[in-house]
């Protein structure tokens, strides 16, 4: 949890030549003044790629590592390719929904943060990473509140940030106005200066150095001061009431800024970092009494030969000597091969293969000249060890390439890994050039991976010829736009472009477009009143309608037809963590997770909570929760 506004790896000793024993895991290793060491947290490109992401989220059977297209829609990428431009994404316009790893790659980019960092977050505010969820609904909360971003210990969360795009990436209110999602927001904290010199940004502290209490806040923490943070009380630490601690780095300042707790909160962003993150990509390990060298490649261990060593001019004598447990925790892949961009061929001969992304990818000179490959430089293995290193699809050209067939006129553009085909329409309409078109053999473009076609650019107003229905068209979907919300969105039919029906129909169908988010809603005649989010429906009850500030001269009236046309998803409820208490009732309760906790008067002192806070509520809104086990402390 953390305000809406949003250790250093030691070093290895080696004596005489021999690694030491490198990790114990120990709650007396902890020091909350250093949680992570700021080279390690500005390291942005930690996982070389998305697919380094996606292999440690299976490797941790994450729910995030689901690539279904069902599970994809869960993560609430929009579809306004104008609004995630001003939220500056860099894979704004790819036409297609991006996977979970891909959003986080693509988030830590943009923010110059480790990607770790934000894997770490997901799971000490939500256990994405390793938690186990056993229905769809908890699910969906979970994600919607994937960083704990804008969920402050003291209120509701933040309906702009509600979804897991827009945790990471931010988003615009109804006024255009920006706001920071969890990557810019640690970004901005961690790369703040004081005369030119790196100190981060910390929470607000008052004159004694407290982040708590009621005396005003006076300044900002920075790394070198000495502070104060609060702690939650009760298991699983048992923690005392406050810590005092000196912060040692700008990236520790950022993150008690995110979450000014030691306890339970930046102690479980050490320890999860500390589990999963022991080394660095590029680390050697070995086992105790063996001399076979490994090398850590996102979570994994692949053996490195003698000739991969030099060519990498890889120093054994830097390598960890772990325990079989440490060492058990890296899965075994496929054995290192030469550097990236290396053109290797086995001793006979026949083939290339150019490494990338540790994977030997079959080469031919057409891709080599276009990716300005030396292949006089070309090593020859024995063919021995070249088998024994994992092989990928077919080299591609140089992302962003155009390229045809010698006999065939279709013309493709070389984007994620793949070859896509593209229309004459799509062509013309992102302004591709005729003259830009390379052209190789009809078996070489066989042999390129293939995918979707390139679709229209998101935004596209869109029908056939022969149906007067208007679709949306983004993410490489369709959405079918009602009347009511063409108007809503003050589209028009000047805009609308005509495509052939085999175009239409590349297109993936999604549900109908909803009204931008926000939008109140309700059917003629019905007083049930919905708000719009993430393109569902939310049913929103007279006292939530009143709690928010809605006000009914904004509700929009449709008609019974029209409206179930959108999805109905989850009603709104106040937030976890709220306190409630029913008219005529004493108990107080905790909402947590949709559940409301009766809470003992002892836990609630523990917790430092005040009546002030507590929220009355009808006892017909408090029955929308399920009654759970008690709070005692």
């Amino acid at each position: 949890m953390q305000p809406i506004f949003k250790n250093t790896i030691r070093t290895l000793a080696v004596v005489l030549g021999v690694s030491l024993p490198f990790f114990i895991f120990a709650q007396s290793d902890f020091d909350p003044g250093s949680l992570i060491a700021d080279e390690t947290f500005a390291n942005y490109q930690a996982f070389s790629n998305p697919e380094g992401i996606q292999r440690f989220l299976e490797t941790r059977g994450s729910v995030l590592a689901n690539t279904s297209i069902d599970f994809l829609r869960k993560l609430k990428e929009p579809a306004d390719i104008d609004l995630k431009n001003k939220l500056d994404d860099p894979n704004a316009n790819l036409g297609r929904l991006r996977t979970a790893a891909e959003l986080i790659y693509d988030a830590a980019n943009m923010g110059k943060i480790n990607p770790q960092v934000i894997l770490v977050t997901l799971q000490k505010e939500q256990s994405l990473i390793d938690g186990k969820f056993s229905d769809d609904r908890t699910l969906q909360r979970r994600l919607d509140r994937a960083m704990g971003f804008a969920c402050p210990d003291s209120g509701s969360c933040g309906d702009l940030f509600l979804g897991f795009y827009f945790q990471l990436f931010g988003n615009l209110d109804d006024q255009g106005n920006r706001y920071l999602g969890s990557s810019r927001s640690l970004s901005r904290n961690f790369y703040t200066e004081s005369g030119g010199v790196r100190v981060g940004r910390g929470p607000m502290v008052d004159s004694a150095g407290n982040t708590f209490g009621s005396s005003p806040k006076v300044r900002t923490s920075k790394s070198g001061d000495t502070i104060t943070v609060d702690n939650t009380q009760g298991p699983p630490n048992n923690a005392p009431a406050t810590s005092q601690f000196k912060i040692k780095t700008a990236a520790t300042a950022a993150l008690y800024r995110y979450t000014p707790h030691v306890y339970n909160g930046n102690y479980n962003f050490w320890r999860f970092f500390r589990q999963w993150f022991k080394l660095a990509n590029g680390s050697l390990i070995k086992l105790a009494g063996s001399d076979a060298v490994y090398y850590v490649d996102n979570g994994q261990r692949r053996q490195v030969s003698g000739t991969v060593m030099n060519l990498r001019k890889l120093d054994v004598t830097t390598a960890y000597t772990l325990s079989e447990k440490e060492f058990s925790e890296y899965v075994e892949a496929k054995p290192l091969p030469p550097p990236e961009k290396t053109v290797i061929s086995p001793s006979t001969g026949g083939i290339r293969y150019v490494v990338e992304d540790n994977k030997l990818k079959p080469l031919s000179d057409f891709v080599a000249g276009l990716r300005k490959l030396d292949l006089t430089a070309t090593i020859y293995l024995p063919v021995n060890e070249v088998v024994t290193y994992e092989v990928g699809d077919q080299a591609l050209p140089p992302e962003g390439t155009l390229l045809k067939s010698a006999s065939q006129p279709v013309v493709y553009v070389v984007q994620g890994q793949t070859i896509r085909p593209i229309s004459g329409f799509v062509f013309k309409q992102r302004k591709f050039s005729f003259a830009a078109v390379k052209t190789t053999s009809d078996a070489e473009v066989k042999g390129f991976a293939l995918s979707a076609p390139l679709p229209p650019e998101d935004g596209t107003l869109a029908k056939s010829a022969n149906s007067p229905l208007v679709y949306y068209v983004a993410l490489g979907q369709k959405f079918p736009i009602p009347g009511y919300v063409f108007k809503l969105r003050k589209f028009k039919f000047a805009e609308v472009v005509v495509l052939g029906d085999d175009e239409i129909e590349n297109l993936v169908l999604t549900q109908h477009l909803a009204p931008l988010d926000g939008t109140l809603i309700k059917a003629k005649g019905d007083g049930t009143v919905y708000l719009v989010e993430a393109g569902n429906l939310h049913y929103i009850s007279g006292f939530m309608f009143k709690q928010r500030g809605f006000k009914f001269k904004s509700v929009v009236e449709v008609s019974a037809p029209e409206l179930i046309l959108l999805p109905q998803n989850s009603p709104v409820l106040l937030a976890d963590g709220t306190l409630i208490k029913i008219k005529g009732d004493g108990t107080v309760y905790l909402l947590d997770e949709g559940n409301k906790l009766p809470m003992t008067y002892a836990a609630f002192m523990a917790r430092k909570f005040k009546f002030a806070d507590v929220i009355e509520v009808p006892k017909e809104e408090a029955d929308r929760y399920s009654t759970g086990n008690t709070v005692e402390q």
